[in-house]
């Protein structure tokens, strides 16, 4: 607390080391397995953390609540006359916001020093002698781990690690006796109830923890859900993610989702939609799929220290490019509807080190300087040249999310469509313990000669003739209050039983989703996110994209498709005949007609990709739309139409 009351966001103070070097954000699987020490201290800090007295400002309520419910105002930034909705205070959301990244870092950055306070108390507790020294000096280092969704699990062990689904974890605890403790990171427990504070209404008061696919008769988590949907999806993600690293070069395009008429065929994409479909796909109608409670699960927070990651690989690749000023759509505390959003406006309400002034997205650009840490991609002071650097970061982005469509489909050992799917799904969701070589950008997948000798596996290789081939991509936008709720736009490639919308994340011939945070802005569920109810009033559009190449691989290899290349030729009268989409919502599952979605438009382009002879990628740009697929069906872009 500064001496002006206001808690100043100062994230670790940290000094950089004789190297250069700051401390690692890591992967959580890694820091399981190899630094045992400091997962130690995250489970029992956490745990401290969380049972912080829910007044206090800095409680793991209190910082959770900034995100959404229960509206209040949170360390004297705004009142309940200070930008309004219809029912007082109104937030401070920037989703679907030039400023979304750019507000989540000084966020992350208070929850991290308000858990490193709990750590460093934790590591003082241990007895005298060796085993305090050794907590201390790991609790030096210690940084937020994150949760990377998008790298291919380790063999044999769950896409969703089994870390957020045990009840209870074994630790060494400070009297220096190894016990079972309630984990932390499983779920958070309200205290009190949240009936008796009368912040959430009954959709969420009525859960005394956070849960994640709640049963819709009796409310309980069903958390064993999580993890064959991710898996399921998987590689339509990976992909997702090497396009928006590799491919995006325009800050304002990559960071988040609002849709802009001007936008080229590709620039669907966003980290944000991204971001989005995790929430989705792990909430299941619970706490992590309603931005209003999401930050309740922590879940939340390594999930949002991934995407921080993301943003800051992306960063390093392109020094040079960042937000575009725009008009506010929204007024706040601190700026009035149609004022520019530059890079200088303020990030409320965090205030920055001197606890006078607001952070900007200026000045919360350097993770290391700024706020004390880097992730294992961005280690810049391993380098002798930034060109060095650079390359360094690709090498790693295509050793976590593949070198190459091509590479990932024969590593990943992908047999025909017809293989039974609920094997598929049983090997995937095994629950195991921490596998013993976690991936990270420390500890790289082996590359094996004959992935180094040609970057597309002989067998494949007549289907990128000089390395060359198309890479197909379905581009959705909507309206993304339209439905009054959030929903997602599922994308199948073949068959599927559309009598059991339940079914539809698991579908074998699933191949991804858009995921469209949406609030209700009518009835007694209207939202008070002052900015959501203005994007309504807009009728704010949104957009995502869902990799297909994978997918048609996968159908080229089962002959039985009669799918043989990738070429427009064969793909696009494919396409016409088993492309299809569904429209459910999040909190029920139920079916929307995709014709009745307010601004629902799915289209279809391609662009060409040269395979260098690294195996990294070459994004031509130049993209082809091809309305013929989707014209006449349900929300589909129609011939001569505005993509």
């Amino acid at each position: 607390m500064s001496t002006t009351g206001n808690i100043a966001i100062t994230g670790i103070p940290t000094t950089a080391g004789p190297d250069g070097s700051f401390p690692l954000r890591r992967e959580l699987r890694d820091l399981q397995r190899n630094y045992p020490d400091h997962f130690n201290l995250l489970v029992l800090a956490l745990k401290d953390f969380q049972a912080l007295n829910e007044s206090v400002q800095t409680s793991y309520y209190q910082i959770a609540g900034i995100h959404g419910l229960p509206y209040k105002p949170w360390n004297n930034v705004g009142s309940n006359s200070d930008w309004q909705s219809t029912s007082g205070f109104g937030g401070y959301c920037t989703h679907s916001s030039i400023l979304f990244l750019t507000w989540h870092r000084p966020y992350l950055a208070l929850f991290e020093q308000a858990l490193y306070n709990s750590i460093q108390k934790i590591a003082n507790q241990f007895p005298q002698g060796p085993l305090r020294t050794k907590y201390v000096e790991a609790a030096k280092t210690f940084r937020m781990p994150y949760f990377d969704w998008a790298s291919q699990p380790p063999s044999g062990s769950s896409a969703f690690p089994s870390v957020f689904t045990a009840p209870s974890l074994q630790v060494v605890d400070v009297d220096g006796k190894t016990k079972s403790t309630a984990n932390p990171i499983y779920r958070f427990v309200f205290h009190p109830v949240n009936p008796s504070l009368g912040d959430f209404p009954r959709q969420w008061s009525r859960f005394p923890t956070t849960v994640r696919y709640p049963n819709p008769r009796t409310g309980q988590s069903q958390d064993n859900r999580v993890a064959p949907i991710l898996a399921n999806e998987l590689a339509s993600l990976r992909t997702n993610v090497s396009l928006l690293l590799l491919s995006y070069t325009n800050f304002d395009a990559f960071s988040f989702n609002r849709w802009d008429p001007n936008m080229t065929p590709g620039e669907f994409g966003s980290l944000e939609d991204v971001h989005n479909e995790i929430h989705d796909r792990t909430g299941g109608g619970g706490h992590m799929s309603s931005l209003d409670v999401s930050s309740f699960d922590p879940l939340f927070w390594f999930h949002h220290t991934n995407v921080d990651r993301l943003w800051a690989i992306w960063q390093d690749l392109n020094p040079d490019n960042f937000l575009t000023p725009r008009p506010a759509p929204y007024s706040t505390f601190n700026s009035t509807e149609g004022e520019s959003q530059t890079k200088d406006t303020p990030l409320t309400p965090f205030w920055d080190k001197s606890a006078t002034k607001f952070w900007t997205s200026e000045e919360i650009k350097d993770t290391t300087t700024t706020f004390g840490y880097a992730y294992p991609e961005t280690q810049e002071w391993k380098y002798r040249t930034g060109s060095e650097y650079q390359t360094s970061i690709r090498q790693a982005v295509t050793t976590l999310y593949g070198t190459n469509v091509f590479a990932n489909f024969a590593a990943a050992n992908v047999q025909a469509r017809a293989t039974e799917h609920t094997e598929l799904i049983k090997s995937l969701s095994l629950a195991a313990p921490p596998p013993s070589a976690p991936i990270t950008a420390e500890k790289p997948l082996l590359i094996t000669q004959e992935m180094k000798a040609s970057p597309i596996p002989e067998h494949l290789q007549h289907l990128a003739p000089n390395n060359k081939y198309p890479e197909w991509v379905v581009n959705i936008r909507a309206q993304k209050h339209g439905l009054h709720g959030a929903f997602r736009v599922i994308v199948f490639l073949g068959p599927i039983d559309e009598s059991d919308p339940d079914s539809w994340q698991t579908e074998f011939n699933t191949v991804g989703r858009v995921s469209v945070l949406g609030r209700s802005t009518q009835g007694p569920t209207t939202t008070k996110c002052a900015k959501c109810i203005t994007d309504a009033a807009d009728e704010l559009m949104i957009s995502g994209t869902v990799p297909l190449t994978s997918a048609l691989l996968q159908d080229i290899v089962n002959e039985n498709t009669g799918l043989q290349s990738l070429q427009p030729e064969e793909v696009v009268p494919y396409l016409k005949k088993e492309l299809k989409w569904k429209v459910t919502m999040f909190e029920t599952g139920a079916e929307k007609d995709c014709g009745e979605v307010p601004g629902l438009r799915v289209s279809v382009t391609s662009t060409e990709v040269t395979i260098g002879e690294d195996g990294l990628p070459d994004y031509s740009g130049v993209y082809t739309v091809y309305p013929e697929i989707t014209d006449g069906k349900p929300g589909g872009m129609r011939d001569g139409e505005h993509i």
